[in-house]
């Protein structure tokens, strides 16, 4: 296999190898034990193995994860060799002879645990240095895959396009309360206002997310939250990618979920702030049989916030995973969520001078709606079910994903509708009544491994999604009075049982898709991606206005695109590495957009161009990612204070730079810049040649953190991380007419690991979010939609791991 391939699978080879050895010698410290060590009997007796076919590399990897064995050599040893995996019930030591047989290479165990791979020739083996971990594995930290995002899994860096991974530890270590506290770790990426803090929303290089957000490789449209318990990475695509097809021209964003493991391990912790925050997340998993894995994670929250309202979530997520004999392996999956918490539109802007406007002024807690008016209750459950069949070639499988999700919802709020310029609020009582979305998802892919003059590595399948919503939107009278300096001094009345607007609506929509992905190894060094999709896209629209007694119906006829794609990696050097990629997308639009309106408008279609760099040190230190690129998106649709406008065409060109570094141990380090230069092109002289609302020319983000591991160090366990994020001035909305401002957050943080017997240990944090009290806003949702952000913050946590 060329080097871009096989380099990349030696260095993961390495890398997990020092992290099998990290998790077998943390065990011999006093302070926690491993697995392994206790398991003696167990590494040396016979169990069942489905491992595919791959890269040696990884096969020993997967290897090494199931049996607990260290496994140590030289990383070019596995260079560009391949396994034909393994299947049924071995011993270690037979299945070790599998997996290598053909390869030139051969097993030795030096003791009971631990493995020297070495030539079969000449025996020479070269051991790694030992690294003794106390307290976080340096692996919590890795973030080189993004495996249910690709059709064809691999190392990020092996890949002509940028994706950051984002690694569960990070959330622990900064004690993200949501998911958007995740999204400053990527450049040019920032958080949306989210329909009142209830959903999540973001902007990727410019653009924002289309609704969907990405679980395990498949689009939902979730009625809440996602609650980080359930996150074991979080993948940043940027720029389209063909074979997804239906996505926005900047990228999107994909949670990775924790899946069962067949080594035990459990944790139990609880997290609190000042302002009021409880929340208590529990996670347990390990082997249940030979061949099964179980694993269930739960978390309760019962919390007040900054702004006086309150969060009110449960949630479980509940696993089985199954390897046959035959190699199959199968793995479900079900989820429960209930989100309760107030459904908040925050601040409001105020008429100035020349058709200017600003944002109010008053301290983070204000509020300009009523508080007793303000909820929104969204609840779901989730089945996911994982078929992997191996097929008579080794080197080809079947692989099958069904997924059914059923959401509930309901929802009462006061919206601003209008500010006079003496200061008059105009204000409506709105409901989403009886909300129930039902969402289906299969596909069918077939992935291997072609070996005729040029070695290509193929993906090709179909998928169908189909959305079922239903939901009943009602709205009160316009009440005038009260002002923005004293908005309680008005009573709102709850007229939402009487309401002056009531519709019944009723969605459904449909795509049916073709994809195939390929990546061909044209040389030694040079790496050629291609992919396609064509997408089919139907649906229908239908509304009864019970008020008036007319209905609407919108059915457009089906409407296809065939998306296309190409990628080129080149290994200049054994450390650096050029790519370019082009792509194009689509995203037809929302059958039914705002609050009250039916539209019909023409699907949103893209396309990007990006070269970039990778460097990494020789040691493997530090990573650096660099790229600039160019986007555009014509028919752009944007909805503002609940009413759809069409934009137009909206471009961004610009670059970003990433680095990812683990220079001593103990110590790590992630930082990125992104810039962007982005533009309206439309008819409206309002906003043509404008920056779009929400977007700004610059995002920063460094988190560094140290923690002492020496074994001879009294502070062993103690470790202490800092971080800044800058997010730029950016427009309130895309005429000008007033500004979100810029701002700048440092976050700071201690904890310490106490150990408590020989496999539990206890993780004690503190630290101070927004150290410098820095008021800010962090989204726009138009001009009586402002989020503001959370003041200065001083948390806490405790994390018992068993």
């Amino acid at each position: 296999m060329p080097a871009t391939h096989s380099t990349a699978a030696g260095r993961s080879a390495r890398k997990r190898s020092i992290i099998a050895f990290a998790v077998l010698t943390i065990g011999l410290q006093p302070t926690l034990p491993s697995y392994a060590e206790t398991q003696d009997s167990a590494t040396q007796s016979t169990r069942q193995y489905a491992i595919s076919a791959g890269p040696l590399g990884e096969v020993l990897n997967t290897f090494a994860d199931q049996t607990g064995l260290l496994l140590s050599g030289d990383a070019s040893l596995t260079d560009g060799k391949h396994s034909a995996g393994l299947q049924g019930s071995h011993t270690p030591r037979e299945g070790l002879d599998h997996l290598l047989a053909d390869t030139g290479l051969q097993a030795r165990f030096t003791d009971a645990r631990t493995v020297a791979l070495e030539r079969s020739t000449d025996r020479a083996s070269v051991q790694l240095d030992a690294v003794t971990v106390h307290g976080t594995l340096q692996s919590r930290y890795e973030s080189s895959y993004a495996d249910t995002l690709l059709r064809l899994p691999r190392d990020v860096e092996d890949t002509p396009r940028i994706i950051d991974v984002i690694p569960e530890q990070l959330l622990l270590d900064q004690q993200a309360r949501e998911m958007a506290d995740a999204y400053r770790f990527a450049p040019n990426v920032i958080s949306g206002d989210g329909f009142g803090g209830t959903l999540e929303d973001y902007f990727i290089r410019g653009f924002r997310r289309s609704e969907n957000i990405y679980r395990n490789g498949v689009p939902l449209n979730y009625s809440g939250r996602i609650d980080p318990a359930t996150v074991d990475s979080i993948q940043v695509l940027k720029g389209p990618s063909a074979d997804i097809g239906r996505m926005p021209p900047g990228g999107l964003i994909n949670v990775e979920t924790k899946r069962p493991e067949y080594t035990p391990r459990g944790s139990v912790s609880t997290m609190f702030d000042e302002h009021g925050q409880r929340r208590a997340v529990a996670d347990l998993t390990g082997p249940a049989g030979d061949n099964f894995a179980y694993r269930v994670t739960t978390a309760a929250e019962d919390s007040d916030t900054f702004r006086d309202s309150t969060v009110d979530r449960q949630f479980i997520s509940s696993s089985l995973s199954w390897l046959g004999s035959s190699g199959i392996s199968l793995d479900l999956n079900h989820e429960y969520s209930r989100d309760r918490r107030d459904l908040d539109r925050g601040f409001v802007t105020v008429p100035r001078a020349n058709s200017r406007r600003r944002i109010a002024s008053g301290s983070p807690d204000k509020r300009f709606d009523d508080p007793g008016l303000n909820e929104r209750d969204a609840e779901y459950h989730l089945v996911e079910l994982d078929l992997h069949v191996p097929l008579a070639d080794p080197a080809w499988a079947a692989e099958t994903k069904l997924l059914y999700v059923r959401e509930t919802s309901d929802d009462i709020r006061v919206e601003v509708n209008d500010v006079s310029e003496s200061g008059e609020l105009t204000r409506t009582v709105t409901s989403n009544q009886d909300r129930e979305r039902a969402t289906a998802f299969a596909r069918l892919q077939l992935t291997g491994e072609l070996d005729y003059r040029i070695p290509t590595r193929l993906a090709i399948g179909t998928e169908f999604r189909q959305d079922d919503l239903d939901h009943t939107f009602a709205a009160g009278a316009p009440q005038t009075g009260g002002t923005v300096r004293n908005p309680g001094s008005h009573t709102i009345v709850n007229d939402i049982d009487n309401p002056s607007f009531l519709s019944d609506q009723e969605t459904t929509q449909r795509n049916y898709g073709i994809f195939a992905t390929t990546a061909f190894d044209l040389t030694e060094n040079l790496a050629l991606d291609l992919g396609l999709r064509y997408e089919a896209f139907s649906g229908t629209h239908e509304a009864d206005l019970a008020v008036t007694g007319e209905s609407t119906r919108n059915d457009p006829s089906t409407r296809t695109k065939l998306t296309k794609g190409a990628g080129l990696l080149w290994q200049v050097a054994p450390q650096l590495a050029l790519f370019t990629n082009y792509a194009d997308t689509f995203e037809p639009q929302s059958l039914s957009s705002g609050d009250s309106r039916v539209v019909s408008m023409p699907p949103e279609e893209g396309r990007q161009y990006e070269i970039g760099v990778r460097w990494r040190s020789p040691e493997d230190g530090y990573h650096v990612t660099t790229s600039v690129f160019d986007i555009r998106q014509d028919n752009v649709v944007e909805t503002v204070d609940g009413d759809p406008q069409l934009t137009g065409e909206v471009s961004s060109r610009g670059a970003e730079v990433s680095v990812v570094a683990a220079p001593a141990q103990g110590f790590n380090l992630r930082g990125a810049v992104g810039v962007l230069d982005t533009e309206i092109n439309s008819n409206n002289a309002t906003t043509h040649g404008n920056r779009p609302g929400n977007v700004p020319t610059l995002t920063g983000h460094i988190w560094a953190s140290y923690e002492i591991q020496n074994p001879d160090s009294p502070l062993r366990g103690l470790g202490m991380g800092a971080g800044l994020t800058h997010v730029g001035d950016r427009y309130g909305d895309n005429a000008h007419t007033w500004s979100l401002g810029s701002y700048t957050l440092v976050d700071a943080g201690l904890w310490y690991y106490l150990p408590l017997g020989e496999r539990t240990r206890l993780r004690l944090d503190a630290g101070v979010k927004n150290l410098t009290d820095e008021r800010h806003f962090t989204a726009s949702g138009g001009n009586f939609r402002v989020a503001p952000g959370a003041p200065r913050t001083v948390f806490g946590s405790a994390r018992l791991e068993f």
